[in-house]
This record gives structure tokens, C-alpha cells and sequence, in this order.
């Protein structure tokens, strides 16, 4: 299966928010996301957008990213660009809980491509600001125990 499958098998309007390699990220977000070769990243959704009319209220996720390693099958890699503060990292926890209840409830083809391999996680925090997060901190904690990936300049895929 393939990234752009499993979107168009998602419910509306999500099903028709597929776009080649990195168009659907805002053009502030594109260059925050690098792909050594560019043919691998195989296309994108802005979720947040795209739900912003269905679902005006929740917490929603930014992006979902195809991704198809020089090994292995096409997968799913989710990446949220946030400001990355100690006191930012329980919106960020609520939205990535936000994702795996859509993917779980509404996506189950999409939630099948994300999976975490050794050089690929699967949910990605992007620090838009650079990274102010106390490292002794009991918010550092629980982002660490989350299984979200934080990035403090950009996310590098190969």
C-alpha cells in the first residue's frame, strides 16, 4: 500500500487532501522538512487544514508525510511544527493523543504505514522556535516517554 492509497481511502475531506512529495506543507514549513533525494518523499497531507472546518475545536496535528525508504516499504511519518517551550509540551502530547485516536477511529489504512523503523520515527515535533525545553523537567519526561521525536532545527529523511 501506498501513502497516497491509504489518504484516498481515508474519510472526507482527507481523502482528498493528497499532495506530491512536500506541496500540501505550508511554503514557512517546506524547507524545515529535507530529503537528501527528493524522489523518496512521496507525498504529503496538511491535516490540520483539512479538518480545521470538520473538527474546529480539537487539537489537531499538522502533517502527514509518505516516505519511502531506499529499504523497506512506503510509510507514514507525522510531523507537527510547534514552538518548542516546557510549557508548550502538554499541547503538543494532547495533539499527538489527537492522531492516534484519528488514526485508530478514522484512518486505519494510514495508521498501517506508521510504524517506527531504526532510522525513521514515526511522530515528529519540529521546533518552529528552537528548543526551550527544561531537560530536568517533568514535561521532559513525558514527551521522552511518548514516543514523539523532537527536532530542534529540521527533519532529515533518506
Amino acid at each position: 500500500m501506498t501513502f497516497k492509497t491509504a489518504v484516498k481511502a481515508a474519510p472526507h475531506p482527507v481523502s482528498g487532501a493528497y499532495r506530491r512529495g512536500k506541496q500540501a506543507l505550508e511554503r514557512k514549513h517546506r524547507a524545515l522538512v529535507v530529503c537528501k533525494e527528493p524522489a523518496l518523499l512521496t507525498g504529503s497531507i496538511d491535516l490540520d487544514a483539512t479538518l480545521r472546518q470538520q473538527k474546529p475545536n480539537d487539537n489537531r496535528w499538522d502533517y502527514g508525510l509518505g516516505l519511502r525508504p531506499q529499504k523497506g516499504r512506503e510509510l507514514a511519518v507525522w510531523v507537527e511544527v510547534h514552538s518548542a517551550t516546557t510549557s508548550e509540551v502538554s499541547t503538543v502530547l494532547r495533539k499527538l493523543q489527537w492522531l492516534k485516536d484519528w488514526l485508530n477511529g478514522e484512518a486505519e489504512q494510514l495508521k498501517r504505514l506508521t510504524q517506527r523503523t531504526k532510522d525513521h520515527p514515526p511522530y515528529v515535533w519540529i521546533a518552529s522556535k528552537g528548543d526551550q525545553i527544561n531537560r530536568t523537567s517533568r514535561q521532559f519526561r513525558e514527551l521522552s516517554q511518548s514516543g514523539l521525536s523532537l527536532k530542534s532545527r529540521r527533519l532529515e529523511l533518506s
